[in-house]
């Protein structure tokens, strides 16, 4: 085993179970979908180019820096073509230190008929984990105008709708944790998707947001958003 897979090992394991973890739960497909975690001031790991995230192991994660250089790779694997995307948002976002691009199928059926329905408050624990998911105006994939889409928003939430295209999530707790509000986020989409189908999608009440933002500053959690920029659940719905 090299040295800095000894060292980053406990987090090459953790972004290793992601993968899987949504592989299985069919929220990526074939090669779709990319992880990064930034483990140390200069190192990131990184999921490979044409690896099926069902069958990612130990060996295919990369390790690169923050420039894109490649510090580590097993197997000649390279890290995935989307490694510039995730710089960019490491890089402008130093609160962020894992970041998930995935396809959960309900979620991107939004993307492609409703973006903006997941703007709204519906559900609690969503609102102070999570917050709103800001729609990202389609862009090429790969391409300098959808990491120009994506700059300006970044600074105002966590999570991220790309139209026509997917999910983006940015987490603060690694890649475990921002694995399980991909998944939160997917079981609200389809709650949504159950209210809206049966008759009508009811938000909470201006109090209960209220309430709610009580909740955030009373127990010192973080917005979602680059430090400072959001100051209240209020002024994000």
């Amino acid at each position: 085993m090299h040295e800095m897979q000894v060292r980053y090992r406990a987090q090459i394991e953790e972004i290793t179970d992601a993968c899987v973890r949504l592989g299985e739960l069919g929220y990526v497909a074939s090669h779709g979908g990319n992880l990064s975690y930034r483990v140390d001031e200069n190192a990131i790991l990184i999921t490979p180019t044409k690896v099926s995230k069902r069958k990612v192991s130990f060996d295919d994660i990369v390790i690169i820096d923050l420039n894109g250089k490649v510090l580590f790779a097993a197997k000649n694997r390279k890290p995935t073509g989307e490694s510039p995307f995730h710089l960019r948002i490491l890089k402008k976002r130093p609160d962020v230190n894992a970041v998930i691009h995935a396809h959960p199928p309900i979620l991107t059926g939004f993307s492609i008929g409703n973006p903006e329905a997941l703007t709204r408050p519906y559900l609690p624990e969503p609102i102070f984990e999570v917050g709103p998911v800001l729609p990202v105006e389609y862009a090429e994939p790969l391409s300098e105008e959808l990491a120009l889409a994506f700059e300006r928003v970044l600074d105002k939430g966590d999570a991220f709708l790309m139209k026509n295209h997917g999910f983006l999530m940015c987490g603060r707790e690694g890649v475990a944790r921002t694995q399980e509000m991909v998944e939160m986020m997917e079981n609200t989409a389809y709650s949504l998707f159950v209210a809206i189908s049966t008759g009508e999608a009811r938000e909470i009440s201006e109090k209960d947001l209220e309430d709610l933002d009580r909740t955030v500053k009373t127990r010192e959690l973080k917005f979602p958003g680059a430090p400072g920029v959001v100051k209240g659940l209020k002024e994000m719905y």
